[in-house]
Formats: C-alpha cells, structure tokens, sequence
C-alpha cells in the first residue's frame, strides 16, 4: 500500500537542525613540526571525528576518504595524493576499457564520538605524495619556502549535494 504524500497547503516548513548535513562531523590535518630540513619527511596527520549527537554515513566515490594536496606559498599544488591511475578512469592496465559491475565506492557509518586517525608521510619531492599509487613518476625535491596541506574530504551524506570544508595545516618552512 502507498501512503499518499502530505497536501501541499503552502505553509513554510520548519528548518530542521538534525537533517544539516555533516552537523558535528569534523576533519583536521596537521604536520609534526613547523621547520623541516630539506630531504626530511613530513609527517602529515588526518583526523576526522563525528562529534555530533547522530550517526553520520558518508558515501566515497572511490576508496579514498580524504585527498592531501601540498601547497606553495602561492597557493600552486606541488604533491597530491590523489590516485591517478589508467585502471581507476574506467580501463584496465593495458588500457582497455572496463565496464563496472555495479555502484563504485563504498559508504562510512559513523557512530556519535567516532574518530579515525591516519599519518601519511611526504619526502618533500613534487608530484605524486604517495608514487605507489599513481601513474605519474615522482618529481624532484621542492625548493626550500612556506607550505601548507589541504585535506579534501571525499564523503557525501545522501540526499545532500553539501561538501565539507577543507582543512589546512598551519604554514610550515623547509629550510
């Protein structure tokens, strides 16, 4: 049996907080240290926590959680982590085209206080952050100045087209 939907009378429905996409869900990224020498690795740290009062599910279009991408002081990317393989754009490693047998991604539930904690490391090289998981070769090392890390968070809760904001690290010097 279906249940008819509700008469549209015109009245204003009311706001409701508890419907806010990713209310109480939090992300931080953070380095070990403010100074590096040049050649040292960076420890980058990720947080993301739900501090709300509900249970939060975030669906990832692939199998990331989150992109790290290294900035300039001009705000130019010189390392990413975001996969860029031939076999993740829809072929295989010989570049042939592979059809998908079903939705991509995967979804996250997260339980009120949930927090997840993941270190990744950067060799201070451009290109690639992670060369393991991408086509392209890793660059050369960056020049000594300001940088900062932007973490992108990949989740989406359903029904909502609202993205998380960024987070940044503080500046931190490669001398």
């Amino acid at each position: 049996m279906t249940v008819p939907p509700p008469p549209d009378d015109g009245a204003e429905r009311p706001f409701r907080i508890d419907h806010e996409p990713f209310l109480g869900f939090e992300i931080a990224v953070l380095t070990d240290r403010p100074v590096y020498a040049a050649g040292e690795t960076v420890r980058i740290t990720v947080t993301a926590t739900n501090a709300g009062t509900r249970w939060a599910r975030h669906h990832y279009p692939g199998w990331q959680r989150y992109v790290l991408s290294v900035r300039d002081e001009h705000h130019r990317e010189v390392a990413t982590d975001a996969v860029r393989r031939t076999w993740d754009a829809g072929l295989d490693r010989d570049g042939i085209r592979v059809e998908a047998g079903g939705p991509s991604g995967f979804t996250d539930r997260w339980l009120p206080g949930q927090m997840v904690i993941v270190a990744s490391y950067w060799g201070q090289q451009e290109g690639p952050l992670v060369p393991s998981w991408s086509d392209d070769p890793p660059g050369p090392r960056v020049l000594p100045g300001r940088y900062r890390i932007r973490c992108t968070w990949l989740g989406r809760e359903p029904g909502s087209y609202a993205e998380l904001p960024d987070a940044w690290t503080p500046w931190f010097e490669i001398v």
